[in-house]
């Protein structure tokens, strides 16, 4: 019998997408699972629909293979020739045993509207 961990590795091998994972100078090659998150997900991160003439709040769910820990703020998704930053990021368990990563990712090096801080704005 298939263990559920064996189970969904497999299944992002074999149906997820080529990514790199970039953190700590290091790089991975590995698949996962990368999507746009729909209005309907975005109630619940706070995202709104992109208004024109402000900045994008794009975000995507990435969920991958639970050997290749995600850090917040520091690793960078590639893939199909776009890159992304984690910005939060968990470890799915089944009782002790870690299942899958999946994580919260915008595009990097674009200034986000949600990281924008008000107090140290130069007009």
């Amino acid at each position: 019998m298939m263990s559920l961990f064996s189970c969904v590795d497999k299944e992002i091998g074999r149906y997820g997408s080529q990514v790199t994972i970039n953190q700590g100078g290091s790089e991975i090659n590995t698949r996962a699972f990368l999507e746009p998150l729909r209005y309907r997900n975005k109630i619940y991160i706070g995202g709104e629909y992109r208004k024109l003439g402000f900045l994008k709040r794009e975000k995507y769910l990435y969920v991958g293979k639970s050997d290749h820990r995600l850090v917040e703020n520091e690793s960078v998704i590639e893939t199909h020739g776009n890159k992304y930053i984690v910005k939060r990021c968990e470890t799915y368990f089944v009782k002790d045993t870690p299942v899958y990563e999946w994580a919260i990712l915008v595009p990097y090096g674009e200034e986000r509207e949600d990281e924008y801080d008000s107090d140290t704005a130069v007009c």
